[in-house]
């Protein structure tokens, strides 16, 4: 096993400087490692991907607390409810050890993220205990000056005395009022770190994609963003940390927002966590469908209570009721509490509907188990039984049915609290975890992005995608993520067909997203051109917050170049290319057949092209697509689309084949310059696209393809201005080629401009 300062020298590119592990950080991992519902020590403290490592790596990325005074941004991306907030704790920790007097968490948005964020760190640091360590002050304002003062005063004078941290809502007015206290300190000789949770949200400028148009001058900011702005300001030697399990909006500002981060690290979830793979990629049991006409519409609106919702609950008395059976009761707390969320929509005049309808289901179904479980049992187990054979199917361990309806009466009844969690009046503002073991959550936001739902095992969403539908925002509601390995097969959630594939596309976007940040891992971001893989049906985040210029590219049909090379040295380079592979893939693979052999309805004569058969695309994309020179921008931007799903496609499956067809049989032929486009050094080479030619009764080059296969053309023309005369050519053998990528493969990607 390396030792940790071994892992530490192999981390490329090197650290700034090498945060050490002191008493404090030991102190915090043995108290989380001895959480019975915690890691072990080992897990938190060995391997390249350790939280201890992985925050030494993020750390170390930042501002040295002894060296010069500056400031850095890092962005670190985790998974949805992966284990983000015991990263930034441990970041916290070895801050406190190294010498950083100040620690800032911006904590949310709302209330109740405060609340949730505050209480965990309060207990996890040691501050609810009186610790030594830290002073902690909430959303502070001029009445704590005196004592802020004090404190870091006397921790510059001896700093084994106690560090300041700061928990502040993020929202202008208080970021405003911590940013006065401080402006008005001397904070030279004062290290700060500021952890900015959930950052993709609300912190970042609104006001990007107008000043990316110009429709707005570069000094434009909305209050948030400019308030995190002014709060950085007024700390001389500091690093911000942007945290979030979405990083679309983070990755795609503007190079000159003062927000960029210049390197990007991740959290890597343990063993224990289940995240988009397992639900969506796993057992298809564990998602649910819940039916259009179930889902209320202002044209169709239901009025009676929803035949899915309460199959959901049914699943849900289930598996509340197998816990309560297994569950280890001598081990205090562990594993204590399971909970169904339904999360209809942002308005909270729906939860109020759902409220309605799950306290009258809930209390038909108890009054009916209860009535005939020991009359007539057969009617209870039959109302179960759909469920239980879909449990027994990803849980096969589970208890006997009658086991599980008599707990159910006995226990699980008694145990169950149902509530809204909105910010109307009459909602439950906090839960009580401890109090209760059983809950059922109806709300919205407040239920959405960073809220942590203790032993989620049952979700219901009807919620829609909208209109617009935001990647990131889509992701955020999945707080049926988390360290459920242990009873994922007792899981369920229920959603439409339309948010299922929605979600089933982000996985793979998300996988994307994430390889390349390892890739890039602690190098400048600006080395990393930002092209994601992204379904149409939704776009990476909310436009507004886009300062970078980018575009759709459909990887799917025809993808031919235009201009492709645009001067004579690509030109001749792309001409010595074709004349290299072709006969080395003639020799390879069989040599080139008439292309009637591939595709259908050519002329008993036969056709005037060739194919090469079967060619592996990891070949092609060695040989050709990665050597072929394109030059002109717009060419090149749709070339990287393809380049990069091509490689996704080949990672996924090292057995695809590419149809080669040599057009002409690579004759040299003659081809028009399209016309307006003139001689000038940016059109020279753009010939007019054959491929949109349609002459009835024939086949036209675009027909010559593979239905199945990815397709590759190749060809090489003469390309002058003259309709009437090949002769007067002005460009001699031009090299050519065009992809097209069949239905099953097809993909669409966003991709950054290159202007």
């Amino acid at each position: 096993m390396p030792t940790q300062i071994e892992l530490i020298r192999k981390i490329r590119p090197k650290l700034l400087w090498q945060p050490e592990r002191k008493d404090f950080t030991e102190q915090f991992l043995k108290n989380k490692s001895n959480d019975p519902n915690g890691p072990s020590y080992e897990d938190l403290t060995e391997g390249p991907d350790s939280v201890l490592i992985e925050a030494i790596r993020i750390l170390g990325r930042c501002q040295s607390p002894i060296g010069p005074a500056g400031s850095k941004t890092g962005l670190v991306v985790g998974y949805v409810q992966s284990g983000k907030t015991m990263s930034f704790e441990t970041v916290i920790a070895l801050a406190r050890d190294n010498g950083f007097g100040l620690v800032i968490l911006l904590a949310g948005t709302k209330n109740n993220l405060l609340d949730q964020s505050q209480s965990r760190i309060k207990e996890d640091l040691g501050i609810d205990d009186g610790g030594d360590h830290w002073h902690h002050v909430a959303n502070p304002g001029k009445a704590d000056k005196a004592v802020v003062e004090q404190k870091l005063s006397t921790w510059q004078k001896k700093p084994t005395k106690k560090s300041v941290l700061v928990t502040v809502l993020k929202h202008g007015g208080h970021i405003e009022n911590l940013t006065a206290l401080l402006g008005s300190l001397d904070l030279t000789e004062v290290p700060a770190l500021i952890i900015d949770d959930e950052s993709d949200q609300a912190s970042l400028n609104t006001n990007a994609a107008k000043i990316r148009k110009g429709v707005v001058a570069a000094s434009e900011m909305s209050t948030t963003y400019e308030k995190i702005l002014d709060l950085r300001a007024a700390l001389p030697h500091h690093s911000y940390l942007q945290y979030t399990a979405t990083p679309q909006a983070n990755l795609l500002l503007a190079q000159t927002d003062l927000l960029n981060a210049s390197f990007a690290e991740l959290v890597t979830p343990g063993d224990a966590y289940t995240g988009g793979r397992a639900f969506f990629k796993g057992p298809p049991a564990l998602i649910q469908q819940i039916p259009v006409n179930e889902v209320s519409t202002q044209q169709l609106p239901v009025r009676t209570v929803p035949k899915s919702l309460t199959k959901s609950l049914r699943f849900f008395l289930l598996a509340a009721s197998q816990h309560s059976l297994t569950r280890v009761k001598s081990l205090k707390g562990k594993d204590r509490n399971r909970s169904m969320m339904v999360h209809p929509s942002s308005e909270t005049k729906s939860h109020k509907v759902y409220k309605t309808w799950i306290d009258r289901a809930f209390k038909t179904l108890k009054s009916y188990v209860e009535k005939n479980y020991q009359t007539n049992p057969t009617l209870v187990t039959d109302y179960f039984r759909d469920e239980y054979k879909s449990l027994q199917k990803t849980w096969p361990s589970i208890k006997p049915l009658s086991s599980l309806i008599a707990e159910m009466v006995d226990e699980v009844f008694d145990e169950l609290d149902i509530v809204e969690v909105n910010g109307t009046a009459d909602a439950r503002k906090k839960i009580d975890w401890k109090g209760m073991r059983y809950w059922i959550l109806v709300g919205g936001a407040k239920l959405d992005r960073g809220y942590t739902v203790e032993g989620l095992c049952v979700t219901y969403m009807p919620r829609g995608l909208g209109t617009s539908p935001a990647a990131d925002t889509l992701q955020q509601r999945a707080r049926f993520f988390g360290y459920k390995k242990s009873y994922l097969g007792m899981c369920r959630v229920f959603l439409q067909d339309g948010v299922k594939n929605a979600f089933t596309e982000y996985v793979e976007h998300e996988e994307f997203v994430r390889s390349a940040l390892e890739a890039t891992r602690g190098k400048p971001l600006t080395e990393w051109r930002r092209d994601f893989i992204l379904t149409e049906l939704l776009k990476p985040t909310r436009p507004n917050v886009v300062g970078l210029g980018t575009r759709r590219v459909p990887v799917d049909g025809w993808l031919i170049p235009s201009v492709l090379q645009r001067d004579d040295d690509a030109a001749e380079t792309n001409r010595t290319l074709l004349k290299k592979i072709v006969p080395k893939w003639k020799t390879k693979f069989n040599g080139a057949k008439d292309a009637s052999v591939a595709v259908k309805g050519t002329p008993a004569a036969g056709s005037p092209h060739e194919v090469i058969q079967s060619v592996p695309l990891a070949v092609v994309l060695e040989d050709f697509l990665l050597e072929v020179k394109v030059k002109d921008p717009r060419d090149a931007e749709e070339h990287s689309a393809l380049l990069i799903w091509l490689s996704e496609l080949l990672a996924k499956n090292g057995a695809l084949q590419v149809d080669v067809f040599l057009m002409n049989r690579l004759v040299v032929g003659y081809r028009t310059r399209t016309q307006g486009r003139g001689v000038g050094p940016k059109h020279r080479f753009a010939p007019i696209n054959q491929y949109s030619s349609n002459s009835a009764g024939s086949l036209n080059d675009r027909d010559y393809l593979s239905d199945t296969k990815l397709t590759l053309q190749l060809r090489s023309f003469d390309l002058g201005t003259n309709v009437r005369s090949p002769d007067l050519a002005d460009i001699k053998n031009v090299a050519w080629f065009a992809v097209n990528v069949p239905k099953l493969l097809r993909k669409s990607l966003i991709i950054q401009d290159k202007s």
